[in-house]
C-alpha cells in the first residue's frame, strides 16, 4: 500500500459501519465494493463487504469475501467467527464447526470465541456443550456482554426442560441488570405467572419505559396479551397481540410467496418431477422432513419421531434451503431441468452428500434424522429429486388455532404473514394450494398428520405415523415429553407438558376477529 492509503481505508470502514447502523445496507455494500476494488488484498475490506452482504441475508454471496478475509488474516477471531456464522446460516454445519474451532484454537482465552462457540452448539441442539462454554465465557466476560450470554444460558435451560433452574437464573440475573424486558417475557411464560397480578404490573412498568427497543416492547405486549387472555379479557388480549406486532413494521411476504407457489406448480408438473427424480435420484439416504406452517404441531411430531431408538432430531436448519438453491444454480424454477443438466450427476450427488453430512454431524449414530424446518414444504420437489427414499410428514391444524398460536408467540418478521388475520388467510391458502400440488404429483409420498386427531387419540395416530416411516411402535414415542433431546422452538414448554388437547379450539373466544380465516375454509 502507498502512504496515506491505510487512513483512507479506516475512514471508509467507519463510514460503512455508520451506514450499517442506520440500516442503509445497499449504500454500505456499494462503498464496501469500491473499497475492495481499490484494496483487494486488505483483509478488513473483504470482511466488511461480507458483512454488508450478509446483513441483507445473501449468505452465499457473502461467503467468498469471508473466505478471502480468513485467507489473508487467518488469526483474526472476528473474521473466523463471522465466516462460521455465514456457513451456519446456510445450514452447512460441519464447515461452520471448522471455523468456530479455528477461532478457539487461535485465541483459546478469547471471550467472544468461547461465547460464539457456545452459540453454535446451542443452534444445533447440543445444549450441554453450549452451557459449558457459556459458563466459561461468563467467568471472563465484560459487563456489557453478560446480559446477552445470560439470555443464551436461559434459552438452553428451557430447551432442555430445566424450568426450575431457569427460573432461579432469571431471579439472579434480573437483579443485576437494567435490561428486564426479555427476562420478564421468559419469567411470565413459565410456572404460574399467567394470572399473576404482580407480573402483569411488572410488565406494565417495563412497557412504560420510553427507551424500550421496539422488539422488546412488542414481545412484552404479546406476553401482556397472554395474561389478558388468561383473565378472559379476549378483546383486550387480541388488541395487545396485534398492536405489538405492528411495532415490528414488517412488510407482508404473502405476495412473494404466492409468486413462488405459482412458479413451483408450473416448474414441477407430475410427469416432469417424476422424470427428474428418476433420472437424478441416486442417494439412498432417507431423511424425514417434518413440515407445515409454524405452530401446526411440527415440534410435537418431531419429538414423537425422535423419541424412537432409531431416530434423532436435527432441529430447524437451513440446509435444505441451501441444497435447493444449489440445485437451481440461480436460474428461474422453470429452467430446473437445464440447471440439473449443468450440474451433472457428480454435482447433484455432491449436494446430496453435503446434506447427508450435515444431518449425520448433528444427529450422529441414528438411522433416521428428522429435519424439522417447517417451511421445507416449499422444497418437496428438490428433496424428492435428491432423495428418492425421503419421507415427508405434513402437520396440519385448524388455521384459526395456528394463527392465534402464532400471534401470541414472538415470531420474527420472516413470519409477518402471521401478524394479521387477512394476511394469514391468504398465506394459508397458498400453502394449501402448494401442498395439494405435491399430493397430486407425488401421490402417497406425503403423510398428513392432523393435530386434532393426534391429541384426541394419540396411540393409533402415532402408530400410523411410525408405520409410514418404517418404524415399529415404541413406548417412548407415546411420551414425547420424556424425550431428553433439546427442543429449541417456541413450543419447548408445551411439548414438555405431554400430548394433550388443551390447545384445540383456542381460537373460539377470538372468533369475531378471525372472519378472513374462517371464511377461507
Amino acid at each position: 500500500m502507498t502512504a496515506g492509503r491505510p487512513e483512507r481505508v479506516k475512514l471508509a470502514l467507519r463510514q460503512i459501519d455508520e451506514m450499517l447502523a442506520r440500516g442503509r445496507l445497499r449504500e454500505a455494500e456499494a462503498l464496501a465494493q469500491r473499497l475492495v476494488m481499490e484494496n483487494p488484498l486488505a483483509a478488513e475490506a473483504q470482511f466488511i463487504l461480507g458483512i454488508t452482504i450478509q446483513s441483507q441475508g445473501r449468505f452465499e454471496q457473502a461467503e467468498p469475501h469471508f473466505a478471502r478475509a480468513v485467507t489473508l488474516d487467518g488469526r483474526n477471531v472476528g473474521y473466523l467467527l463471522n465466516f462460521g456464522l455465514c456457513l451456519l446460516s446456510m445450514g452447512r454445519v460441519p464447515e461452520a464447526a471448522v471455523q468456530y474451532g479455528k477461532a478457539r484454537s487461535v485465541a483459546p482465552s478469547n471471550v467472544e470465541a468461547i461465547w460464539r462457540n457456545g452459540s453454535f452448539h446451542a443452534r444445533i441442539g447440543h445444549m450441554e456443550q453450549a452451557l459449558a462454554l457459556f459458563s466459561k465465557a461468563l467467568e471472563r466476560a465484560p459487563d456489557a456482554a453478560r446480559h446477552a450470554i445470560r439470555l443464551e444460558v436461559l434459552d438452553c435451560l428451557l430447551s432442555l426442560g430445566r424450568i426450575d433452574e431457569a427460573r432461579q437464573h432469571i431471579d439472579r440475573f434480573i437483579a443485576v441488570t437494567p435490561h428486564h424486558a426479555r427476562y420478564l417475557c421468559l419469567l411470565s411464560s413459565i410456572g404460574k405467572h399467567d394470572a399473576d397480578p404482580e407480573m402483569f404490573a411488572r410488565i406494565g412498568r417495563e412497557l412504560a419505559r420510553p427507551d424500550l427497543a421496539p422488539v422488546d416492547r412488542s414481545d412484552l405486549m404479546v406476553r401482556r396479551g397472554v395474561m389478558l387472555q388468561t383473565s378472559g379479557r379476549y378483546d383486550e388480549a387480541f388488541a395487545s397481540f396485534t398492536e405489538g406486532k405492528k411495532l415490528l413494521r414488517a412488510p407482508s411476504v404473502t405476495a412473494a410467496f404466492r409468486q413462488e407457489v405459482d412458479a413451483r406448480i408450473s416448474a414441477f408438473g407430475k410427469d416432469r418431477l417424476q422424470h427428474l427424480a428418476a433420472q437424478h435420484g441416486r442417494s439412498d439416504y432417507r431423511p424425514v422432513f417434518v413440515i407445515g406452517l409454524p405452530r401446526s404441531g411440527t415440534t410435537l411430531a418431531a419429538q414423537i419421531i425422535s423419541a424412537h431408538s432409531r431416530a434423532g432430531n436435527a432441529g430447524e436448519l437451513e440446509t435444505m434451503t441451501y441444497a435447493a438453491a444449489k440445485l437451481g444454480r440461480g436460474k428461474p424454477l422453470g429452467e430446473i431441468e437445464g440447471a440439473l443438466g449443468e450440474l451433472g450427476e457428480p454435482g447433484i450427488a455432491g449436494i446430496a452428500a453435503l446434506y447427508e453430512q450435515v444431518m449425520r454431524f448433528v444427529v450422529p449414530g441414528k438411522e433416521l434424522a428428522v429435519d424439522k424446518m417447517p417451511l421445507n414444504f416449499r422444497f418437496i420437489a428438490e428433496a424428492a429429486i435428491l432423495f428418492p427414499q425421503a419421507r415427508f410428514v405434513n402437520c396440519t391444524r385448524h388455521p384459526a388455532d395456528t394463527f392465534i398460536s402464532a400471534l401470541q408467540t414472538e415470531m420474527s418478521a420472516a413470519h409477518s404473514y402471521s401478524y394479521d388475520p387477512a394476511d394469514y388467510a391468504a398465506y394459508h391458502h397458498e400453502y394449501r394450494r402448494l401442498m395439494a400440488h405435491w399430493e397430486e404429483v407425488l401421490p402417497g409420498r406425503v403423510f398428513h398428520l392432523a393435530y386434532e386427531l393426534l391429541v384426541a387419540d394419540p396411540e393409533p395416530a402415532i402408530a400410523s405415523l411410525l408405520g409410514y416411516l418404517g418404524l415399529d411402535m415404541e413406548e417412548a414415542c407415546l411420551h414425547p415429553e420424556r424425550n431428553a433431546g433439546a427442543v429449541t422452538t417456541f413450543s419447548r414448554l408445551q411439548v414438555r407438558a405431554g400430548i394433550n388437547a388443551s390447545s384445540v379450539a383456542r381460537w373460539k373466544p377470538y372468533e369475531r376477529h378471525l372472519t378472513p380465516i374462517l371464511d377461507s375454509l
